[in-house]
């Protein structure tokens, strides 16, 4: 295919009725991350007044460093936050989070948010994704994820040891089956099998009791770098890249990057101001319906006359 080419989603200006089903079409992408960019901005905002460390990452470091914006195709925004921060945004978040415009969820005992990091919703949107279809306990609006990051010790076998429980606790966290395209099929085999047999919520939020402390034990002790969960779900990163951020220009405002962009990036997508190919410049996500203008809450009303 000629190098020169470029996906519906870099030529596309919007004019979209923001809603449909399956993967966000093009049209639809530019209002898309507007809705995203808000929920970023009041991110950044209540982090700057209350001292909360983050970096973008993924995917969002990325836009910010090769477009200075969004990547073009892409349908999510990722950013990362020391678990001490991480668990001091949600204590903050009940007294001073904006609850009509946002909210923002994690997996405790009394709720499960099935995905392993935290979720900051715009209330004002609608995005469901497959294994959301029925929720009516919480608002599914357009997301950024939060990734807590927790210190790996360099021993070997004391990061082994970490990862196992790190792993552990990651599946009974979501209590979801691993990712189908999951490269390592012994452990989504493995992990099937636990599932199956471990059914029960008070077993499996007995699990993540005892397994959690074990994920979180060198927080605090001056390791050098830093993993989602423990686990190194995506790049392992440097603490630095956390305590001592840069800044970067993502969609007109000046958001902050890890220290060391370039190796970061460069650890996970190799050579990253190169493109990918043009058939993979489409969204990861393919949502079981969306409607950028419509709030979550009208939404069930309107479902629940149907």
């Amino acid at each position: 295919m000629d190098e020169n080419s470029v996906s519906l989603y870099e030529t596309c200006l919007g004019g979209g009725d923001g809603k449909g089903s399956g993967m966000v079409k093009p049209e639809d992408m530019p209002l898309l991350h507007e809705r995203l960019f808000e929920i970023l901005s009041y991110f950044d905002e209540f982090c700057e007044k209350h001292h909360i460390r983050y970096t973008m990452a993924a995917g969002t470091c990325l836009g910010a460093v090769r477009e200075h914006d969004f990547i073009p195709w892409d349908d999510d925004l990722d950013v990362g936050v020391l678990r001490e921060d991480y668990d001091k945004l949600f204590e903050l978040w009940k007294e001073y989070g904006d609850k009509e415009r946002f909210s923002l969820y994690r997996t405790e005992e009394d709720f499960c948010a099935y995905v392993p990091v935290g979720i900051l919703r715009s209330n004002n949107t609608t995005f469901i994704r497959e294994f959301e279809v029925g929720l009516t306990d919480r608002n599914l609006g357009v997301k950024i994820d939060i990734e807590p990051l927790d210190e790996i010790p360099e021993d070997p076998k004391l990061r082994k040891k970490q990862k196992l429980f790190a792993y552990l606790y990651v599946l009974f966290l979501t209590r979801r089956k691993p990712r189908q395209e999951q490269k390592q099929w012994y452990l989504k085999i493995g992990a099937n099998i636990l599932l199956a047999i471990l059914k029960g919520k008070k077993i499996r939020n007995w699990i993540v009791k005892k397994v959690e402390p074990q994920v979180k034990k060198y927080n605090g002790t001056g390791c050098k770098r830093l993993a989602i969960n423990g686990l190194g779900l995506g790049s392992i990163r440097e603490m630095t890249d956390v305590t001592e951020p840069t800044k970067m220009l993502f969609h007109g405002r000046m958001f902050n990057v890890p220290a060391e962009y370039d190796r970061y990036l460069t650890k996970i997508y190799g050579d990253y101001m190169k493109k990918p190919p043009v058939e993979k410049r489409k969204p990861l996500d393919t949502p079981n319906y969306y409607d950028l203008n419509l709030p979550y809450s009208e939404y069930l009303k309107n479902h629940s006359r149907q």
